[in-house]
């Protein structure tokens, strides 16, 4: 059967295998939210709480569906961010690379998780303020609300006092995990962030004045939501308790006596008694409990190694590019190709852990990490490391330094695909450093690696200028050189597109250069190397190239890694799907995995 959409032409088993995984996680998230929302709904409108319905109407089962929605997003927003607990569970799934890709999408269910949140919120803020008003009109008929008006009720008793810091700090931690705040002010971000600690504890306190109570005594003290309180017996329109025979503290079965009370009366069972209430009880520490524990625990291990493993850096190299790059070379700690680690340096903040992807392969006897120099952070860092020093700093001198991680990705799934084409545009080539690396000792000691797959590598590398080399064209002109030395140059192919800041003469100057050896532009200025595989100007053609790469491996499952924009994510994805449906009949399938740190 075909899919419509985004899949369109898909069969549904096609879909499966390639989306299925994460659509039918999420179908069941939201429908889990749906299911609660409807069941706590129904559970506001049993007659313990008519008493109360009387007064707010549906603005009670409201706040209560939001609130219990808001109980289970904030329990599963934190699971997505141990991060060591995702690692493990990667781990386990080895071998199923539909569900092991569930896990690379962690911080976007975390974002999904936090929007739920938010939506929440506003239903259950709004819901509150309308009870809120309704409940302050008559103090004397709802005793948690007597002496309050609407404004201090909403803002001096325990629930709106523990509101207001839950609203506050949501809207703080939200607006400032933006993109475009967190790509230029991280530690806005980072700080913010932290507010997490002040949203849990007023969440777990939120409830627990009682402020909204049951009935428990609804069966001999009925209330109508329309009509209100029953009528009692002395009122007009209902027999009095010793004309039925009623002896006293007996109670009937219904509310009127047929052919006896007034049938438009609303009259009591019992004799003359008064509501009584039950204060609720806090809810909302039993559903967080067990994922802030898991948190807790997560970030107690990974404080302990950090403290356990500071690592001494041991070079400093300077990049000339455009933007200065620094690379820091540092102890070697067990890693993974692909991975991305936290760092931290305590001469520069007590505090702050920025994310670097890991530049450096496994085989190599340091960790390695380059950083662009373009924020306050990576600034200082640069100083205490002597980066603009005319004299480079002594390895003795150098500040040391602590790692959190590294913490796996889905790149890490590239040597598991026959095929791999990696895609990265602007500063998204990063994380394919040590990809590329790993890829020379994986084909010079194959077994070695029994495990490793890949038989052909394509790398696509999308430019924005002329200044945007630097270190990572020196690392595509050694990788050219090393997979020469071993007779595999078929094996890793290059396509490097420069988009912007070039002009006609340019292209026209490289066209005649085609049939020379090495592209005049890419260029180590210090060596003279160029790099092999030639220059393209403009955006790849993303159909033909697909078209080519499925004509070139009929059969085979290839992996499409990219890390950079969005929209050429979303690109990159439908390609991915429609060349699986249109190469349906060689069996050839493209899997699409994103880049998320």
């Amino acid at each position: 059967m075909p899919l419509f959409g985004y899949y369109q032409g898909m069969t549904a088993k096609q879909w499966l295998t390639i989306e299925g995984p994460m659509y039918i996680f999420v179908a069941i998230w939201m429908l889990a939210n749906v299911l609660l929302f409807v069941f706590t709904w129904k559970k506001y409108e049993d007659e313990e709480y008519t008493y109360l319905r009387h007064m707010t109407h549906k603005g009670l089962p409201t706040a209560r569906g939001a609130a219990s929605v808001l109980n289970l997003n904030c329990a599963l927003v934190l699971l997505p961010v141990c991060r060591n607990l995702v690692n493990f569970c990667r781990g386990q799934f080895e071998s199923k690379r539909s569900i092991r890709r569930l896990f690379d999408k962690n911080l976007l269910f975390h974002k999904w998780c936090a929007y739920i949140i938010c939506l929440a919120s506003a239903i259950h803020i709004s819901a509150h303020v309308f009870n809120v008003h309704n409940l302050t009109r008559d103090t004397a008929t709802y005793p948690p609300a007597s002496g309050y008006t609407d404004i201090e009720a909403l803002f001096t008793t325990v629930a709106g006092g523990t509101g207001i810091g839950i609203t506050l700090s949501l809207i703080l931690m939200v607006t400032t995990a933006s993109p475009q705040i967190r790509r230029s002010y991280f530690e806005l971000f980072w700080y913010t962030h932290h507010l997490f600690v002040v949203f849990y504890v007023c969440l777990c306190l939120h409830g627990s004045s009682g402020f909204v109570e049951r009935q428990v005594n609804f069966d001999r003290v009925p209330f109508d939501e329309d009509k209100g309180r029953c009528q009692p017996r002395t009122g007009l329109g209902c027999a009095t308790r010793d004309s039925l025979g009623l002896n006293p503290g007996q109670c009937l079965n219904t509310t009127n006596v047929e052919g006896v009370d007034d049938p438009s009366a609303f009259c009591c069972p019992c004799e003359d008694e008064l509501e009584e209430l039950q204060k609720g009880y806090p809810a909302t520490w039993m559903w967080v409990i067990g994922p802030l524990v898991l948190y807790v625990l997560e970030r107690i291990y990974r404080y302990y190694m950090c403290q356990t493993r500071r690592l001494s850096i041991l070079k400093v190299v300077k990049h000339k590019d455009s933007v200065p790059v620094m690379e820091i070379q540092f102890q070697k700690v067990p890693t993974k190709a692909g991975q991305y680690v936290f760092l931290h340096c305590p001469k520069v903040s007590q505090l702050e852990w920025h994310p670097f992807t890991l530049t450096s392969c496994p085989e190599l006897d340091y960790v390695s990490l380059h950083i662009r120099l373009v924020g306050d952070w990576t600034t200082a860092l640069a100083e205490a490391c002597g980066f603009y020093d005319d004299q480079p700093k002594r390895a003795s001198e150098l500040p040391s330094v602590a790692i959190d991680g590294p913490f796996g990705t889905s790149s890490e799934d590239l040597y598991h695909y026959p095929v791999a084409v990696c895609v990265g545009a602007g500063i998204g080539v990063t994380p394919f450093a040590s990809l590329i690396q790993a890829l020379y000792f994986r084909k010079s000691n194959p077994g070695k690696y029994p495990r490793f797959k890949t038989q052909k590598f394509y790398f696509y590398w999308i430019c924005p200028g002329f200044d945007a080399w630097g270190w990572f064209a020196n690392l595509l002109m050694d990788m050219e050189e090393k997979m020469a030395e071993l007779g595999e140059t078929s094996f890793f192919t290059v396509r490097v597109f420069m988009t912007r800041g070039w002009t006609k003469d340019d292209a026209a100057k490289l066209m005649l250069q085609e049939n020379e050896e090495g592209d005049s532009i890419i260029r180590d200025a210090e060596t003279g190397r160029c790099l092999k595989h030639k220059m393209n100007f403009g955006r790849p053609m993303w159909e033909k190239e697909f078209q080519s790469i499925a004509d070139a491996h009929p059969g085979n499952n290839i992996g499409v890694f990219f890390c950079g924009p969005k929209v050429l994510s979303q690109e990159l994805h439908r390609r991915s799907n429609q060349f699986t449906v249109q190469c349906s009949a060689q069996g050839t399938k493209f899997f699409y995995n994103k880049e998320n740190f």
